[in-house]
């Protein structure tokens, strides 16, 4: 191989809507079991190959999503009213960055369970390929193991099918930038880019890939993905638990919602107690310490805190740690004032500061029934119960 190889760049389609899956939003927006996006997902798992110089997400021009999303590349509102469009449209606007001789790995949003070691070898193959000027590039494709027959217009079978010469062209598709896009401006009708190459008169050559690279099209699709994740999933448990005094001339704060009542809850930050149980909940379940260790109470930039800010950096720190929040159960204990009118405002934001999903979070007032300082009116406690979710390899 050469000492000056091209350099490596990927581009992610991700302009289209995905009709078929009926989830009432683009599928590259749907969570995963994994608590990411479809989306997140795929790139995730392309970060994972080495020898990549840069990713690029192409998305429709009125795509808000993308831009919230925690993705380690560059999205571009680039997407074109077909895949080849979007493709070429994302291939001209980086000409400046990307070079004509670097080569571009075309990849579906909707495939996040590409192995990274097939891109890698796709990589290689490429290279490859175009020093020997056997192929102008490659394509991974999974080979065809089932027996495969022609069927008539009355669903009757009629011919076999040699599976031996058969494949399923998957992503990514790897070609010389400047090519692809000369290929493309001709045929922004291709189904693929190995179709736009072929036609353009190039050759194409074909990597196996691992048959897990599917690209989720239906309902069923997500269940498979999901079952591949769950299997490579580590789980973690955390409990949390806190409690405050009720005193005069204090605000009540509880999951972030403010409640209006005769008392508020004496502390030194905002002493809002379900959030600081939860945030010893997050970070016990991490192993990252407690509230305290992360937000002394000495401190005096602590002083009335928002306790949703400390919460979210807490949060941060546990995903930086690889972690990510499955689901959070809490209970708040208070005789008064009555919470359940407050308990949708309190479940949305929590699951707008950590930015779950809708459900993640349940809250449960009780009463004490009139025991302890709780019944007695004297303070509040809370308890608050997290799983985590991460990677095991």
């Amino acid at each position: 191989m050469s000492d000056t190889s091209p350099r490596v760049f990927v581009l992610v389609a991700a302009a289209g809507c995905g009709s078929r899956m009926q989830a009432g939003r683009p599928k590259q927006y749907l969570a995963l079991a994994n608590g990411r996006t479809v989306l997140e997902n795929t790139v995730d798992a392309l970060l994972e190959a080495d020898g990549i110089d840069g990713i690029y997400v192409a998305v429709s021009s009125d795509d808000e999503t993308a831009d919230n999303l925690a993705l380690a590349a560059a999205v571009l509102k680039t997407g074109g009213r077909t895949r080849a469009e979007t493709v070429y449209q994302t291939l001209c606007s980086i000409k400046d960055v990307v070079q004509d001789e670097d080569l571009v790995l075309v990849h579906d949003a909707a495939r996040p369970l590409v192995d990274p070691a097939d891109v890698e070898r796709l990589i290689d193959e490429t290279r490859r390929v175009r020093e020997e000027k056997t192929a102008s590039g490659a394509v991974l494709a999974v080979p065809v193991w089932d027996t495969v027959k022609r069927v008539d217009a009355a669903g009757l079978l009629v011919e076999d099918v040699d599976r031996e010469s058969l494949m399923r062209i998957a992503t990514p598709q790897c070609f010389a930038c400047g090519e692809l896009r000369e290929a493309l401006s001709v045929n922004l009708d291709a189904t693929d880019e190995s179709s736009a190459m072929r036609d353009a008169g190039h050759t194409v050559a074909a990597v196996a890939s691992s048959a897990r690279n599917i690209k989720l099209t239906r309902p069923q699709d997500l269940e498979a993905a999901n079952l591949f994740l769950t299997r490579n999933m580590k789980l973690r448990i955390g409990t949390g638990y806190d409690s405050h005094r009720l005193v005069g001339g204090r605000k009540l704060i509880l999951g972030g919602v403010e409640i209006p009542h005769t008392l508020g809850l004496d502390g030194h930050s905002d002493a809002d107690a379900l959030l600081h149980a939860v945030t010893d909940a997050i970070l016990g379940a991490a192993r990252l310490g407690n509230i305290g260790t992360f937000f002394p109470d000495t401190d005096p930039k602590y002083k009335g805190a928002d306790s949703a800010l400390l919460l979210k950096e807490a949060y941060e720190a546990v995903r930086e740690a690889g972690w990510s929040v499955v689901n959070i159960d809490a209970v708040v204990v208070a005789q008064k004032p009555r919470l359940n009118p407050f308990v949708p405002a309190m479940q949305r934001r929590i699951e707008e500061v950590l930015e779950l999903e809708e459900g993640s979070v349940s809250v449960k007032p009780k009463t004490n029934e009139k025991l302890g300082y709780e019944g007695r009116e004297e303070g509040i406690s809370t308890q608050a119960v997290v799983l985590l979710q991460g990677r095991s390899c």
